[in-house]
């Protein structure tokens, strides 16, 4: 007997205030759910609770079941809905996510992670369904590449874990991450997932860049060919502000995926880029990704509905089918980012010493001036009184933010990054083996 399971993941765009039009798509998107024929569904960037609960409500007569992840100071962003029971959820916040010195960027302070939920699957089992938002690049210059890689490793291991339980996993989510890059290679081939809609169109790529490159393939076009979901020039919120440089800057880039543990029970038929259009009667994306939608079949048997057979070898804890070259670029991003943390730290640090220097110097003017000024000189006195003392405050408020930040951050920054060094250095000494 054979039957369907139809998942959509969708970045929303949900940011308070900094997010136009946010009410107003969300409610689009939420409508445009519930007029899908959807069994799971992953969105990212609802930060706005009341923006889930509308969303739940909309869609609950056909997805009567939810999960939104609570993590950081202003949440995750993550939201799950399964026609399904919802047996468990989990949450795993990344180790490193953002900088806190960058407070427009508020990757640190929202709490990113992956999310999971157990479903059961009458036909085939219980599935995993994971969800996820890597931190974004910001600007032409990525200097966050070592942290989505570290994010990245978490989540392989995380997945690696649900399949070793014999669970089908299904892993969504804007991984900010081009096909070709470190990060995508560390899933597929460490975390052992098959992207769904590479699956299908592989097959088609080249053919559609060469008639890109003859200028045959218009912008609407490529979207399909090249599962554009972000940085698009039909997108009519990132044809205007670009959050991070596209590596594709004619077409936009592939950085949305709906990933999944391929096997004779579970295949994926059908992948595409959906809700790429405008909300209906307006001329507004629904957000400034477009969503990904893949189809799988599903193949009841009456044999053990394992993804794989755990007799295999790549149950092993030490497989991966990353190659050694791979693993050595993987650890030279990471040498490099542990270098720029300690630089960093290290002027930061100087920068404390800078601060608690001055203000011992203040301290040291404010004693002579007390007893050089003549009573005659009180208002003079007070004025620099208040002129100093401003001084000590803010420089005691600089020189707290810099030990913090150079040295509880640094330091936590680059042991972790020297553990996951130790980690993938592991699973490369036995791939050289």
């Amino acid at each position: 007997m054979t039957k369907s399971l139809s998942v959509l993941s969708l970045n929303c765009w949900g940011l308070y205030i900094v997010s136009k039009q946010r009410q107003f798509r969300l409610r689009a998107i939420a409508h445009a759910i519930d007029e899908g024929d959807y069994d799971v569904i992953a969105l990212q960037e609802v930060w706005m609770l009341q923006d889930y609960e509308y969303i739940k409500q909309t869609v609950s007569p056909k997805i009567k079941y939810a999960e939104y992840f609570y993590s950081g100071a202003l949440g995750s962003g993550l939201a799950i809905f399964s026609r399904y029971p919802i047996l468990s959820s989990n949450f795993t916040r990344f180790t490193l996510a953002g900088r806190p010195l960058r407070v427009l960027e508020g990757d640190y302070y929202v709490g990113k992670g992956c999310a999971s939920v157990c479903v059961r699957v009458p036909e085939i089992g219980l599935v995993d369904v994971y969800t996820t938002h890597l931190q974004a690049a910001y600007g032409d210059k990525d200097d966050y590449e070592a942290q989505r890689i570290t994010e990245c490793w978490q989540i392989a291991n995380a997945v690696r874990a649900s399949v070793a339980q014999n669970r089908h996993v299904i892993l969504t989510g804007d991984f900010n991450s081009i096909p070709s890059s470190l990060c995508y290679k560390i899933i597929e081939l460490h975390g052992l997932m098959t992207d769904s809609w590479m699956q299908l169109h592989e097959d088609t790529l080249k053919d559609a860049q060469a008639r890109f490159e003859r200028h045959e393939l218009s912008a609407s076009e490529c979207i399909q060919y090249f599962g554009i979901t972000c940085d698009s020039p039909l997108n009519t919120w990132t044809k205007r502000v670009l959050k991070q440089h596209p590596f594709a800057e004619d077409i936009g880039d592939r950085l949305d995926y709906i990933f999944y543990s391929a096997s004779p029970h579970l295949q994926c038929i059908q992948s595409k880029v959906v809700m790429e259009g405008y909300i209906p009667n307006t001329q507004w994306s629904f957000s400034d990704h477009f969503a990904v939608h893949s189809l799988f079949t599903i193949n009841s048997t009456n044999q053990d509905h394992s993804p794989f057979n755990t007799d295999q070898d790549h149950t092993l804890p030490n497989y991966t089918r990353l190659m050694p070259s791979t693993f050595h670029d993987i650890l030279d991003v990471i040498q490099f980012d542990i270098t720029r943390s300690a630089r960093s730290s290290k002027r930061l640090l100087i920068l404390l010493g800078f601060c608690l220097i001055a203000v011992l110097a203040l301290f040291i003017v404010q004693v002579v001036l007390s007893s050089t000024y003549s009573t005659a000189d009180k208002t003079n006195f007070i004025i620099s009184s208040i002129i100093i003392y401003l001084l000590i405050f803010l420089l005691s408020v600089v020189g707290t933010i810099a030990l913090i930040v150079g040295f509880v951050f640094g330091k936590t920054e680059q042991r972790s990054l020297m553990q996951y060094t130790r980690d993938i250095s592991n699973c490369l000494r036995h791939v050289e083996t």
